[in-house]
């Protein structure tokens, strides 16, 4: 809501905790139903755990699968779901 707060998300695809969605479409986000919405410069997840899939999604987008499953394994944590693209 602070990366909305300061316009980032205006017009773009986004996501947030589900007690905030329609928080962030109000500021003009294009709401995603999804843990982790990757929008090319802009990462946005909601929930609590989805922070974990996102940063989890961040390595491998810029390290590579193999790393992120390794990363993974170190936090005994697996992710949920899919990352919604802009592609």
């Amino acid at each position: 809501m602070a990366l909305s707060a300061a316009g980032f998300t205006r017009g773009r695809p986004a996501t947030t905790h589900s007690d905030s969605k329609a928080a962030l479409a109000a500021q003009g986000a294009k709401v995603v139903n999804a843990r982790v919405v990757d929008d090319g410069d802009l990462v946005t997840c909601g929930g609590i755990t989805s922070g974990l899939d996102a940063a989890v999604w961040l390595v491998e987008r810029f390290l590579g699968a193999q790393f992120a499953n390794q990363i993974e394994t170190v936090l005994e944590y697996q992710r949920r779901g899919t990352v919604w693209r802009n592609s």
